[in-house]
This record gives structure tokens, sequence and C-alpha cells, in this order.
């Protein structure tokens, strides 16, 4: 009728497509992107979903969160590359090194802690992700739980995740490269089990309800624990959902923790 406004104006559909673009086509929006380094994965800057509304308390509410670009690994770190590091410096070798359960070569290391991390990150010019970095590189903007979608997305066998059992194909950790099919939005493998990641941030229960909008990176004074993300080869599929947190004393070393690497872009 003349003189009625139309019933999904221009304003707001336009603001749809924005929103649209910057939650949902993000992932995949890499012209003119800067070359990666071998073995990772550039993260444009821009906004994504952080957290749930439901769950555990730790892991609420779902927030907005902005990053800035970064490049991160594709792959956990794997002994091969661990032990190169350990060569080339003289490193401590990590836990279970003569462990044939855990040692070869294409496995991610484990046995290390936080320092260990942050050593080799160092050595590679990087150094541990951020909880928001590592979460944004797990999850797309989608707001999903699982880096593959929704949890039975990939069928009712285990074949796209190393979680507990071995319908999987392993009982303990599992190559880097394996899982193709439980790829991130952004192409990173095993982010939900195989080893849990040590993140860069200090751990607080309660930090999701107080965190900055840009570039969180936890708490600013000390606490006990650090974080750690993505579940293990012992935890089901509802333990190695892209927003569980986990903590632990940095020092801590053991048969499920490993890590990944960040680069950040200058």
């Amino acid at each position: 009728m003349p003189g009625e406004s139309p019933p999904f104006p221009l304003s707001a559909f336009f603001l749809h497509v924005i929103i649209t673009a910057l939650f949902v086509l993000q992932p995949h929006q890499a012209r003119g992107a800067p070359t990666p380094p071998e073995g990772m994965v550039y993260i444009p800057a821009g906004y994504f979903q952080m957290g749930a509304n439901q769950g555990r308390d730790d892991e609420q509410p779902m927030h907005f969160v902005h990053t800035s670009a970064f490049f991160i690994g594709k792959y956990e770190v794997s002994n091969a590359e661990y032990m190169e590091f350990v060569e080339t410096t003289g490193h401590e070798k990590p836990e279970y090194w003569d462990h044939p359960e855990f040692n070869a070569p294409g496995l991610p290391v484990v046995g290390v802690n936080w320092h260990d991390a942050m050593a080799y990150a160092a050595y590679k010019g990087g150094r541990l992700p951020t909880e928001a970095e590592w979460e944004k590189a797990a999850r797309g903007n989608d707001g999903r739980l699982w880096p593959w979608g929704e949890k039975w997305a990939k069928g009712f066998f285990t074949y796209f995740a190393n979680i507990f059992g071995d319908d999987d194909n392993f009982a303990r950790t599992a190559p880097v490269t394996y899982y193709e099919t439980g790829a991130s939005p952004f192409g990173l493998l095993n982010t939900a089990g195989n080893v849990w990641e040590w993140c860069l941030d200090w751990y607080d229960r309660g930090y999701y309800r107080t965190s900055p909008e840009f570039d969180p990176q936890g708490p600013e004074n000390p606490r006990r624990d650090r974080v750690l993300r993505g579940g293990s080869w012992i935890n089901d599929l509802d333990g190695v959902q892209v927003v569980r947190r986990a903590h632990n004393d940095p020092a801590v070393k053991n048969d499920i923790y490993g890590f990944r690497i960040v680069i950040p872009v200058h």
C-alpha cells in the first residue's frame, strides 16, 4: 500500500549482509592474505563467537571477540620437530621420549610443560596461542561446538577425531597429520582430541565476564594455572568441544599435553 514501510527495509537487509560477511564468510576470505610459513595457516583479523551460553560455568557467556591477524600451526608440534629443537639448543628432552607408544616421529610431542612449549615457540620466532586465537582457529566464525560442525555431522564412527578408545584407529596419540575430515573451518587438524594444547593465558574461571573485546590475553595478574584447550585421547566427544577449557600448573608434564604455536602477523 502507498505510504507503508516495506516489511524488510533496505537498511536491515544491508545490515544482515554485513553481519553475515563478518561472522560466517570470513574463514574463506583470504584474498591478499600473506603467505604463511610452512606448516602454518593464516587467520585473518576479525570477530568470532567465543564461549557458550550453556555448558560449564567457565565457558560462559558467549561473547564476540576481535583478534588481530596471526599465523597458527596447522598441526600440533611433532616429535620430529621437537627433536630438532632439542638437538639444536640442548633443551631438556621431554618425558616419554623413550616410550615406544609416544615417541614416533610423526606423533605429537607430549611430556612437555608450558615453559618447554614457550621455549620451542620462541625458537621458531613465535609464542603459544592465546585462548582467543586458539578458539577462533579451531571454531571459525559460526559458533560451532566441534571443528567439523555438528557433533555427529561426520557419522557415528569417530574416524574424524582421536578420542577415548581405539575406534578412531589409535588407542593413544595419533599422528599430527591424521584426521583431515575433522579439520577446523580454517584447516587446522586435531583441535578436538589427540592432545590438550597449552595456551598463553593464565586461567581464571570467570574471565569471560570481564575479558576485553580486542585481543584478550587472559588475566593480567599471575594465577596458579595456565590454560589448555582441545581435549585429548582420554576424553569423550563431548569433552573435546572447542569451548572446553582445562587448566593446570605450568610445570606439569604428562602424556596428554602438547601444543601448537602462533606467529603474529606484523
